[in-house]
């Protein structure tokens, strides 16, 4: 599968602290977003997907990572796997699908990765909720409209944004995309804006990504 800006985006971003034992990916694809926070942190990793073919890209990528033992790729839907699990997790991370009421592809795959049918906000906050530890922190990336949505429908969950990331395209772009980290505990948010690309790509997108993806020579 394609591997996409948002996730390598999220993958770079999601901040981790040192503690953190254990990290849950829903909507894991190819495990990109997976196999980058495992290349930082000791904590075990688990990403479901409800498409066969993307866990078993997951799985085949993950096996060319020295660190492969501490990830493992489920293929499960989020409802099943909140029903059956008896952990809790430090971190959850999601580049949820997003599209809803709009025309969708003949590729039943990609339809199920951008279109909210099989997963609903109100789906994934419910999962978040109980899935997260009482200190735990779940990132997500977004478009604006569908991330103001999703904010809402988690504040009525006590799910409080602490951390957001206005992507820009360019600089004379309006964004198009927002990450964002959410916790149990109410507190000021901390905002800040990311320009991609300016000529080339910007020193700060560059500075982010650097360990994961060979963009030296595109810089401005």
């Amino acid at each position: 599968m394609k591997v996409g800006t948002d996730a390598v985006l999220l993958g770079a971003w999601m901040p981790l602290t040192e503690n953190c034992g254990s990290i849950l990916e829903i909507g894991a694809g190819c495990g990109i977003i997976s196999l980058m926070l495992a290349q930082r942190t000791k904590a075990m990793i688990t990403g479901i997907d409800i498409d066969e073919k993307s866990v078993q890209e997951a799985q085949k990528n993950a096996e060319n990572l020295p660190c492969k033992e501490k990830v493992q790729f489920l293929q499960e839907s989020v409802q099943d796997f909140t029903q059956k699990a008896t952990q809790k997790f430090d971190v959850i991370v999601s580049n949820p699908p997003f599209f809803e009421n709009s025309l969708k592809s003949p590729k039943t795959n990609k339809n199920i990765s951008k279109h909210t049918d099989t997963l609903p906000f109100e789906t994934l906050i419910h999962s978040i909720n109980i899935l997260l530890s009482e200190t735990g922190r779940a990132g997500l990336i977004l478009p604006l409209v569908a991330a103001e949505k999703f904010e809402i429908s988690a504040i009525k969950n006590r799910l409080y944004a602490t951390k957001k990331t206005c992507i820009y395209p360019t600089p004379n772009k309006k964004p198009n995309r927002i990450l964002m980290l959410f916790e149990r505990t109410q507190k000021p948010c901390e905002e800040n804006n990311l320009i991609l690309r300016e000529k080339g790509y910007t020193v700060e997108y560059h500075d982010l990504v650097k360990d994961y993806l060979l963009i030296d020579h595109l810089l401005k």
